[in-house]
């Protein structure tokens, strides 16, 4: 196979056997992007292209399947100007998706390495990539923004295993080496991964008992030095719960103080002695709000033997800033909460008084997330945890 003809316009050799001229803004990325060597002979003259652009197709005789067949693509509103070469397997799955037309659009990069062993190229709308083990698959949409929030191929999920998939409620999915990405309107976007995945998978994915994920999958349980310092399980939550992972029970009723009093109802009986008075009131109108533990000093002394005290403590050698347990009630560790928001001393009360109504930690972006912040309104797992408990 010869070389392709020179640049000039008028070349004479517009004959396949010889290769058609390649001239222009193509010829710039012919020549960049490998040459003779790496394209071969430009299998058709350069042609028209929607939107203005234009394109030229080339056949090496290398024996590399993601190699053999390239083209290279140029429209003036594209790139600042800039042609981009779309060869192999990549160039197949953008053909499949309708080339410049379809929903990816042009391309905007020529196909690049990835770190992990793999080729992409990046268009208007997506990119698709290309490993040897997964094939080609594009990414576009709201499920590329979240890939790349997590370090696109070089993150945990890995390459695409999968094209974008339809989901009932007019949802997508895709799936990856280290997991998958699920979005709907209402939703977002949101990968799964690891044991938790799979125990979705085996629920019915997002046809069975839990829905489709409502967040990131992040740290939860216990927090242990031990560990490194450290959340020592893993939550997510979806539509209609969260699955965890290493994280224990969430809720106990064991665990809890409440008791039935004489009136027939569930009751947690506390007695403030704390100096964070303001806290505590604040704590108890919003656990009281939510209608099934009446939550209140005892009334008689028939119902004090079941009352627990909420004091102070001021000790440097304890690393909590409050603590709860049925026997010594709900303390309060000055040494730390003196020195943080009044958000963050509301934020232990109400953490340490669901406690005593049996809730235990769980995930982040919840009050009964193992470290104090200065959240002050439930998160799902709150509100999930107690409707469990008492309705």
């Amino acid at each position: 196979m010869s070389p392709p003809a020179n640049a000039d316009p008028s070349c004479p050799n517009n004959d396949p056997k010889y290769g058609y001229c390649v001239g222009g803004k193509i010829l710039e990325e012919y020549t960049q992007a490998g040459g003779f060597p790496f394209f071969g002979n430009a299998t058709i003259g350069e042609t028209s292209d929607a939107r203005g652009g234009r394109f030229q197709a080339f056949k090496t005789s290398d024996p590399n399947p993601n190699v053999g067949a390239n083209s290279i693509y140029w429209n003036p509103n594209i790139s600042g100007g800039h042609a981009n070469q779309v060869g192999g397997t990549i160039r197949d799955k953008w053909a499949e998706k309708g080339w410049e037309t379809g929903p990816l659009g042009y391309p905007t990069t020529r196909e690049l390495a990835t770190r992990p062993p793999g080729r992409f190229n990046r268009f208007e709308n997506g990119n698709i990539y290309w490993s040897q083990s997964t094939g080609a698959h594009p990414v576009w949409g709201l499920i590329l923004n979240k890939y790349a929030t997590r370090d696109w191929e070089n993150g945990t999920l890995g390459f695409p295993t999968s094209d974008e998939f339809t989901t009932p409620g007019n949802g997508r999915g895709q799936h990856y080496t280290g997991g998958s990405i699920y979005w709907t309107a209402t939703t977002g976007a949101h990968p799964v991964q690891g044991d938790i995945r799979q125990q979705w998978a085996n629920s019915g994915w997002e046809n069975g008992a839990y829905g489709y994920p409502v967040s990131d999958e992040g740290p939860g349980g216990n927090y242990s030095d031990a560990n490194g310092g450290s959340y020592v399980g893993r939550c997510q939550v979806f539509q209609n719960g969260p699955i965890t992972w290493n994280t224990g029970t969430l809720y106990d009723q064991v665990f809890s103080s409440v008791v039935t009093t004489s009136d027939g109802k569930k009751s947690l009986l506390l007695q403030n002695q704390s100096k964070y008075a303001s806290a505590y009131s604040s704590a108890l109108t919003k656990w009281n709000s939510k209608g099934k533990v009446v939550l209140r000093p005892s009334a008689n002394s028939t119902e004090a033997v079941y009352q627990r005290p909420v004091t102070d403590v001021n000790r440097s050698d304890y690393s909590w800033f409050g603590n709860y347990s049925k026997t010594t009630g709900i303390r309060m560790n000055t040494h730390y909460l003196d020195s943080v928001s009044t958000a963050e001393v509301e934020n232990t009360m109400i953490h340490e008084i669901g406690h005593a109504l049996g809730l235990k930690h769980s995930c982040e972006g919840n009050i009964m997330f193992s470290t104090s912040k200065d959240q002050l309104t439930f998160g799902f797992v709150d509100n999930d945890s107690y409707k469990k408990l008492w309705g």
